[in-house]
């Protein structure tokens, strides 16, 4: 459709609650209608048509229907992206994304479907859209890190590897699960300890997605491949805990790879509000 050639569009997934939806809240505020288009994803139809009334509907946030771990819902969505948005994306928010604490092959089967293959399936499947000098943000967590710090040298070597490959990162996740499975983690390197171990393993290998994404798009459309951390914000997944911070700042931590500067960043970076952090980690105490 010619009316949107001209216009930016900015893709926010996981977008009718918390942060996501303070993200597009945030953007809806500051993008002029007449020249960006902000697509809410959101597994539920329902639940996003619900959030567009309650920012108030404004005219350029449309709802897109995605379920980030549904390679059918992926190819829908890029098809309606395509029908009725001229088919072009100039940004992309990862944000969906599930906890668990149940260690169990099941519970990291379904983490890993979306915060993980999710990330990495739709990104593939919209990498054709994107335009020239476009990003993509993966939204991460100090989580990855941490697990990466207290899991073997042998591990983060492969992890942090400057010649990783997706299949090789596949590989990674798919021992990770098994060794759930026949409880085998500390024997492959892993620290079973923290409650967060699933989440966390699915952030790191997010994290690493990030940087094979980086190196394989960077002279192909000139994409910005970043990773960003919102914090440990107020909500429903941590269930409002009292010691997290506002999840305001959570989404200007994510938004300001948004609107940064290209040469203040570097691409397959791991950010925290606009600064550069280590892929592995001491827990900041």
């Amino acid at each position: 459709m010619s009316s949107t050639e001209q216009k930016r569009t900015i893709l926010v997934t996981g977008a009718n609650r918390g942060i996501g939806f303070l993200i597009v809240k945030k953007l809806a505020k500051e993008s002029p209608p007449d020249s960006t288009i902000i697509l809410l994803g959101s597994r539920d139809l329902k639940r996003g048509e619900d959030a567009l009334i309650q920012l108030g509907s404004p005219s350029n946030v449309h709802v897109l229907q995605l379920d980030t771990s549904s390679r059918e819902s992926i190819i829908r969505a890029k098809d309606e992206i395509n029908q009725k948005y001229g088919g072009q994306l100039d940004v992309v928010i990862n944000n969906a994304a599930i906890i668990r604490k149940d260690l169990s092959a099941d519970a990291a089967r379904e983490i890993f479907g979306t915060n993980y293959y999710g990330v990495k399936i739709l990104n593939e499947y919209l990498f054709p859209l994107m335009q020239e000098n476009g990003r993509i943000i993966n939204v991460s967590s100090r989580a990855g890190p941490i697990v990466l710090y207290k899991a073997s040298q042998a591990l983060q070597e492969r992890y942090a590897s400057s010649t990783l490959t997706k299949y090789q990162l596949d590989q990674l996740v798919e021992e990770f699960i098994s060794a759930i499975e026949t409880n085998t983690l500390e024997h492959l390197g892993y620290n079973a300890e923290p409650s967060f171990l699933m989440y966390g393993v699915s952030k790191a290998a997010l994290n690493a997605l990030t940087q094979v994404e980086a190196y394989e798009w960077s002279n192909n459309k000139n994409l910005l491949v970043v990773s960003v951390t919102p914090g440990f914000c107020a909500t429903d997944m941590t269930e409002h805990a009292p010691d997290a911070r506002p999840a305001e700042l959570g989404a200007d931590s994510i938004l300001y790879m948004v609107n940064a500067l290209r040469s203040e960043l570097k691409n397959g970076g791991f950010y925290a509000d606009g600064q550069q952090i280590p892929l592995i980690s001491a827990p900041i105490v």
